[in-house]
């Protein structure tokens, strides 16, 4: 089973939705959201190897990009 890159925009919205909803404060909370979004994205052919490591680093990952895009169009 190959680890998930997160291919499409829906899944970020996934994510997004589900840490919004549970607010996670601890590693226990983000395997939770995890094994939510695990059962969502797997398919018959093609299972998926989710983390709560994995879903932490990837919205960080995008709050991240959220804030440079930010920066870059206020100084303009």
């Amino acid at each position: 089973m190959a680890p998930f890159c997160w291919p499409l925009p829906k899944q970020d919205l996934m994510l997004s939705m589900e840490v919004t909803a549970r607010n996670p404060t601890k590693a226990g909370d983000w395997d939770v959201i995890a094994k939510v979004l695990r059962q969502e994205f797997t398919t018959d052919d093609k299972p998926v190897l989710l983390t709560g490591r994995a879903c932490r680093d990837r919205l960080d990952r995008l709050i991240d990009k959220y804030k440079n895009e930010d920066k870059k169009s206020l100084k303009r």
